[in-house]
């Protein structure tokens, strides 16, 4: 069957007009722009990004924008959906035909990617807190989960302190009240990665993606940071498959509610699994 013309950005039509097929630069371009959505990055900032980086816009805009980015985000056209319209009364957006078509295009996020991202929006317009500056606080958006209940473990920042704690604890829902002061956990996750030999027993694409990050983590003494920050979480996710934190030790006290968040309890450890399957016990660094 011979497709419309028209197509995503990031696609092109075959010479027999019988499919579509990437553009290869612009569809690593979409990947990035979910992938740092996912890790936190509000629409104005991944905007920013791109646009600072040199990155050529997809459109007749000079520059990219936070509703081209949002509209991106948002279109299920990188899973493969095609939507019928009827343009019909000179409609600019036109109007739904019928159901959508799935595998119409060929898929450029998987379905995970796509609603995880969709997450990430609702949590920016909720909170307020999609990043428009240059501060990447937490390195670990999205990887890191508890020990004891299997839970995210978040970001909490309390004035000048902060930590990663159980979603649970923020919520007063239970769990066990301790918490791993950001900066220790920051520093120990980061040498551990960085470790030579961590990289030597690493397999096939992950062994590439931890000397690259090995290389990343080496040049944090630099003071323009932001990018090298925004590269290191990207290499993160690709690294590793799950981390949890284990923040008040193996055997852990129950707590009451309302209980004090006891920080940094000296048993602490994370377990790590690494994306070739592999899986390691960490501690924190002095």
């Amino acid at each position: 069957m011979k497709k419309i013309s028209a197509c995503p950005s990031w696609l092109k039509l075959s010479e027999d007009r019988r499919s579509f097929i990437f553009v290869p630069e612009k569809a690593e371009i979409v990947r990035e722009i979910f992938e740092l959505s996912i890790g936190g990055l509000g629409s104005y900032a991944i905007a920013d990004r791109l646009n600072r980086k040199g990155v050529p816009p997809f459109g007749p805009s000079p520059t990219w924008d936070h509703t081209t980015i949002d509209g991106m985000l948002r279109s299920r056209a990188t899973i493969g959906e095609y939507q019928p319209k009827s343009w019909a009364g000179g409609t600019k957006k036109g109007v739904p035909v019928g159901a959508p078509i799935s595998n119409y295009y060929p898929v450029v996020i998987d379905e995970t990617t796509f609603q995880a991202a969709q997450a990430a929006r609702r949590r920016h317009l909720a909170t307020g807190r999609g990043r428009k500056g240059n501060n990447i606080r937490n390195l670990f958006t999205g990887l890191t989960t508890c020990a004891y209940c299997g839970g995210p473990v978040k970001f909490h920042s309390n004035g000048e302190s902060k930590s990663l704690i159980c979603a649970q604890v923020i919520e007063d829902a239970g769990c066990i009240r301790a918490a791993w002061s950001y900066r220790n956990f920051e520093a120990s996750v980061l040498s551990f990665l960085a470790h030579p030999a961590l990289m030597e027993r690493a397999k096939g694409n992950c062994r590439e993606v931890l000397s690259e990050l090995a290389a990343r983590i080496k040049q944090l003494h630099q003071p323009e940071t932001y990018d090298l920050r925004l590269e290191i979480m990207s290499l993160l996710k690709k690294a590793i498959a799950e981390l949890k934190i284990a923040s008040s030790g193996e055997t852990p006290t129950p707590t009451l509610a309302g209980a004090l968040v006891r920080r940094d309890n000296p048993e602490r450890f994370f377990e790590l699994a690494l994306s070739d399957g592999r899986t390691y016990v960490g501690i924190p660094t002095l």
